[in-house]
């Protein structure tokens, strides 16, 4: 049985649940250090490692690189949010939304 979550976007095969405590207590400085619209290799990094640390819960054969693959810039913003769940407040996902379309135009 999967834990509960939000579907991946563009994939409803794939159900994000929230990271767990254990990978919170992991993740939790480099999550708190993200900044919004940041697309430096540390923050990729970081959002891949957190997003793959969600879905491992689901999808124990899933790897970093197959995540590495699903996570784009149109659904970085969506996806973080869903990893983080609650504590989603941390990135401001429209201002994420708004600086990756600036970048992108």
């Amino acid at each position: 049985m999967l834990i509960p979550g939000i579907p991946f976007p563009g994939r409803e095969d794939l159900i994000i649940p929230p990271l767990s405590l254990g990978a919170l207590e992991t993740l939790q400085a480099r999550i708190g250090t993200l900044q919004a619209g940041a697309t430096d290799p540390e923050s990729i990094k970081t959002i891949v490692d957190a997003t793959h640390a969600a879905l491992k819960r689901n999808y124990p054969d899933l790897t970093r690189a197959d995540v590495a693959e699903l996570v784009d810039l149109g659904n970085m913003v969506e996806v973080i949010q869903s990893v983080m769940g609650d504590y989603k407040g941390r990135v401001d996902g429209k201002a994420v939304s708004a600086a990756v379309k600036a970048r992108l135009s």
